[in-house]
């Protein structure tokens, strides 16, 4: 068993005559030095009538004044609770009775293992085999694109202004042997190539074929960026004259020294298949605390985040609750929401380690641990003018600080769920209401701009692709009508989608059944994209694979595993069909979040505790184990990835 873990501890107790009944039966347990009666004791089972003693925290479990018939048994057990390492002997005392004096005693024994160390934290700055990225400069800000959508061999490949509905702008990434890769375009299925003319080396495109003009090595910077050299070559991708305009031709030069901007391409996804990381770490800290181990995949304990990658999640979201302007967060004397938050500290480390692993960083602002909807404490009582500054000041300095560590987010939401609310009575939208909240929200993704456009220390780089998550509460046609309306100058629409909150995703399962007589998901979805014309990500979502959590919807019930990898498949087919290719992805929330014990008792979920969790049960995307009805730290099966994981990450 694991430190700090809890385990059944048996007692059976038989009477051998075959013509006498035993009294006064009774017999004391001191557990060895390394147990303890857990809390609660989880005492089942009787003996004759007897007293059975399991004080919970103490060190022994007893019985007295038992009687048994001739030839008669019982058994009763409790819970014990690891409190140190190694190797734990327990012998009983002898049974005695009344009748027969002093019986035998009993032994086991069990190893407790030390505490869990956290996997090595791996650095393998590399895109995902066969994923579709946007090749973005950091010079331009512009993105690699065919020429006119050419299908011609030996054709020039050229930047243009960024497109999220035009397929030449995107690119799949195939691992060779060795350290190349072979780019080839998703709208005419040709390759980078490289010719010369003139003196000048060039990218072009042609039929894919297995030559060193079209390997290349991707060279990691920082932020997410990579140079691109030619295995033929030995030159880098870079602008034709390091020009900024539309249409200027890919060239390739030599690279001496720090790369220059124009050298340097940036591999955004054009579908994320991301997580909610939902307090990542201080779930890692809990179990290192415990002892208990770590989550698996092919039954070895690996990094969470290379599990992920591993199985094609290619973003991590991220929620930061700043201290200031929250109060609190996730220290002693928190209380309510704000025990669940992530600090500043924590979510910054995780952004490293995901861009230590090629993935991309979703970056959430002003969230309390449970929403955006109140104002922080160091904000309290400020106007609508106040809030402007204030907001824009703390933006522009968390983008700064993401920037200046090497992990500039790539797409940014100013806001959680803001539909519900937003920063008080003076920021929340309504239908009446609209310009508070839109002055706040322009002000935030001005500052967003303005941290990319730095350049006191470093040259500006592009900005982020900046959201406004809402919920199926407000339609989202109508809501971004108003964003549009009120000039907040957004590039995404973010939404959450629960099955058991929302409702069906498509009409054919709104036809089976539709409580509540819902919006259909996928109608939605597809009017805000004919109408509004902006790219749409599921910044949420989650369905069951057991009994949990609220309550099953009919559309996946009753749960299971091959039903929650389903609705994954189903969201991602409905993301995909969205009109002009405006399906941009999805997040899944919290999919590492098991049920962790607690010492003593109980597990990492309480109020007002600075290391609370949220417990996510029936609906994670690593198994819970308690299929017993609780959950087992000692099952093969205890924190291995689910069959949705590969949906979710397109495997």
């Amino acid at each position: 068993m694991a430190l700090n873990g809890i385990t059944l501890l048996t007692f059976q107790i038989s009477n051998p005559n075959s013509g006498m009944a035993l009294t006064g039966i009774g017999f004391t347990d001191t557990l060895p030095g390394g147990l303890l009666v857990a809390t609660p004791n989880g005492l089942t089972g009787t003996c004759g009538g007897g007293t059975i003693a399991a004080t919970t925290g103490s060190g022994s479990v007893g019985l007295s004044a038992a009687t048994l018939a001739a030839g008669a048994s019982c058994s009763f057990a409790v819970d014990v609770f690891a409190i140190a390492t190694g190797v734990q002997n327990n012998t009983t005392s002898v049974v005695n009775s009344t009748e027969g004096g002093s019986g035998k005693v009993a032994s086991a024994s069990i190893i407790v293992a030390p505490p869990s160390q956290q996997p090595p934290q791996p650095t393998d700055v590399t895109p995902l085999n066969g994923e579709v990225y946007y090749v973005l400069n950091q010079f331009s800000g512009m993105q690699a694109d065919l020429n006119n959508n050419s299908t011609a061999a030996g054709e020039h490949i050229v930047q243009e202004a960024r497109s999220f509905s035009n397929l030449s702008q995107r690119w799949a990434f195939t691992k060779l042997t060795g350290a190349f890769w072979q780019i080839s375009n998703t709208r005419n299925g040709l390759c980078f190539d490289s010719t010369a003319s003139s003196g000048v080396t060039y990218v072009v495109q042609n039929p894919c074929a297995v030559v060193d003009t079209q390997q290349w090595t991707l060279t990691a910077i920082s932020n997410g960026y990579y140079t691109i050299s030619n295995k033929s070559t030995g030159l880098v991708v870079d602008l034709l004259q390091g020009s900024l305009s539309a249409g200027t031709l890919l060239a390739q030069t030599a690279q001496s020294g720090s790369a220059t901007q124009s050298q340097r391409w940036l591999l955004r996804p054009a579908f994320f298949r991301g997580v909610d990381n939902a307090l990542l770490e201080k779930q890692e800290a809990a179990r290192a605390s415990t002892g208990l181990s770590w989550w698996k995949d092919g039954g070895q304990q690996q990094d969470m985040l290379q599990i992920l990658k591993n199985h094609g999640v290619n973003m991590i979201r991220l929620r930061p609750s700043s201290v200031p302007p929250y109060a609190n967060a996730s220290q002693t004397g928190c209380s309510g929401d704000a025990c669940y938050a992530e600090t500043e500290a924590q979510d910054l480390d995780l952004a490293k380690r995901a861009k230590n692993l090629g993935m991309s960083v979703e970056l959430t602002l002003l969230f309390d641990g449970g929403n955006s909807s109140n104002v922080p404490s160091a904000w309290a009582n400020h106007t609508l003018a106040q809030l402007q500054t204030d907001i824009y000041a703390y933006v522009k300095a968390e983008i700064l600080s993401y920037r200046q560590a090497g992990t500039m987010p790539d797409l940014v939401s100013i806001g959680n769920e803001v539909d519900t609310g937003f920063l008080g009575s003076v920021g929340s939208p309504t239908g009446a209401n609209f310009g508070g909240f839109a002055a706040l929200q322009i002000q935030a993704m001005q500052a967003v701009k303005d941290a990319a456009a730095e350049a006191t220390t470093s040259p500006a780089i592009p900005a982020p692709l900046t959201c406004i998550h809402i919920t199926p509460a407000w339609d989202v046609t109508q809501f971004f009508a108003l964003a549009n309306q009120n000039n907040i100058p957004y590039d995404a629409i973010c939404q959450s989608y629960y099955p058991i909150f929302h409702g069906p995703l498509t009409g054919a399962q709104a036809g089976s059944s539709n409580p509540g007589n819902k919006p259909v998901e996928q109608d939605v979805l597809i009017a805000a994209a004919n109408n509004i014309a902006k790219p749409i990500f599921i910044i949420e979502a989650g369905e069951h694979y057991e009994n949990g959590f609220q309550a099953n919807d009919p559309w996946y019930a009753p749960p299971t595993p091959a039903l929650q990898r389903q609705f994954l498949l189903d969201l991602q087919g409905v993301q995909k069909g969205l009109p002009n290719n405006l399906g941009m992805g999805l997040a899944y929330w919290n999919p590492s979040g098991v049920n962790i014990p607690k010492p003593g008792g109980g597990f990492f979920n309480g109020d007002n505790f600075p290391d609370a969790i949220y417990i996510w049960n029936g609906l994670t995307l690593f198994d819970n184990a308690d299929s017993s009805g609780s959950t087992d730290v000692n099952s093969p099966n205890y924190s291995v990835p689910l069959p949705a994981l590969d949906a979710l990450g397109g495997h």
